[in-house]
């Protein structure tokens, strides 16, 4: 009986072991700032500057979830901060939260600009890079469980790192809004075909994408802009399946509204059986202009005089986010997933009027158990040995 207890104890070990990378900062006494608030930093021996928020469920010895979400152009981490409202208990409980902030490139913030865009020069692949190093040094990071996500640009930026050879390694999945994704091309042709660089560290990369139906300032048709090419966003999203290995066309998953069936908003998934969803894109709705989808008013909503959506875009990524996790802290494995989670993104009511349980995947993010070959691998050979030296009268 003590033999079983002990193989039990091992199974739990190894499990946790394979699914969660503790960084160094879990060994700090206490939170570094306050908790339920807004932070901003200048990063170590830099003028860059970036803006992070722990939840108040924070404890520092307990490895958290953290988010990156990029702001577009012209914009500020506070900006993106207010737009995603993922600093809100409405839409997230336990997940850090960082904002990091573009360079300005002329006299206004017109000329805000993220690695990819036409005019931005800077390393922001790397900047990014160098900001989760300082956190890792303060804060207990989940290391196997680090996403992205942005606005416009900031999609675009999130699409970089993806296609980033190390940061595709370092984080577990991806969801761009009304992405902006700049290829680089000098002859922008047929966006339906454009070429798209992408050099990524490791296969399987969970991308969750979403675009407006009429938006006007990045089209979902792709096409020039800014001196620059734009592809068309369903090949921007095929291409993702492609490299993902994702055979045949993705299957459409119905009507996404809070309140009626003539909603035009879309779920498009790639991938069968376990790999369901890996690429999916999301269709906004006909109306849907250059907006983050909320069922409420919001400052995008509002600027473009599009209305609400018919579905929170940050539930759905909050839901997405929590089913991908990457192995040992990102070495280079697959993605794995931790199992599918229960779609809360419909929601009625607004962050200002109501709240949602916590027990709500949406809402939590909370990690799903789930496994992988060398989890299984080693999990095998440890019960194994507790019933190999059990058979042979090994004493407890």
């Amino acid at each position: 009986m003590v033999a079983v207890q002990f193989a039990v104890s091992l199974l739990a070990a190894s499990t946790a072991a394979a699914t969660t990378k503790r960084s160094s900062g879990c060994s700090a006494d206490k939170a570094p700032v306050s908790l339920g608030e807004r932070h901003d930093v200048t990063l170590s021996n830099s003028n860059r500057t970036y803006m992070y928020f722990l939840p108040t469920t924070y404890q520092p010895d307990k490895p958290t979830p953290l988010i990156l979400s990029f702001h577009g152009a012209s914009r500020t981490s506070d900006w993106q901060a207010d737009l995603d409202r993922l600093t809100d208990p409405y839409f997230n409980t336990d997940h850090i939260v960082v904002y990091p902030q573009a360079l300005q490139y002329g006299d206004t913030s017109e000329f805000i600009y993220w690695q990819g865009a036409p005019n931005a020069t800077a390393d922001d692949v790397g900047y990014v890079s160098n900001v989760l190093d300082e956190l890792d040094g303060k804060l207990c990071i989940n290391q196997s469980r680090i996403y992205a996500t942005g606005k416009s640009q900031g999609g675009g930026m999130t699409g970089v790192l993806a296609c980033d050879l190390n940061a595709s390694r370092r984080i577990a999945a991806f969801a761009p809004v009304s992405g902006a994704f700049y290829t680089g091309a000098k002859e922008c042709g047929d966006p339906s075909t454009l070429a798209i660089s992408c050099n990524p560290g490791r296969d399987d990369i969970p991308i969750l994408d979403f675009h407006g139906g009429n938006d006007t300032t990045i089209s979902i048709h792709g096409g020039p802009r800014n001196g620059g090419c734009l592809p068309s966003i369903r090949h921007w999203v095929a291409e993702w399946a492609e490299r993902n290995n994702l055979t045949g066309k993705p299957s459409e998953q119905g009507v996404l509204s809070s309140s009626s069936s003539s909603s035009s908003a879309r779920e498009y998934r790639y991938g069968t059986g376990a790999e369901d969803g890996l690429v999916t894109f999301v269709y906004d709705g006909v109306h849907v202009n250059h907006d983050w989808p909320a069922t409420f008013n919001n400052s995008d909503n509002w600027a473009h005089q599009s209305g609400p959506a018919a579905f929170n875009a940050s539930s759905m990524i909050m839901d997405f986010f929590a089913k991908y996790t990457l192995p040992d802290g990102g070495s280079g494995d697959d993605a794995t997933s931790t199992g599918a989670a229960s779609s809360t993104a419909v929601q009625t009511g607004s962050p200002s009027t109501s709240t949602p349980s916590t027990t709500s995947s949406a809402a939590s993010g909370s990690p799903r158990s789930g496994s992988s070959v060398k989890t299984e691998s080693l999990v095998v050979t440890c019960v194994l040995l507790v019933f190999t030296l059990a058979s042979s009268g090994f004493s407890w």
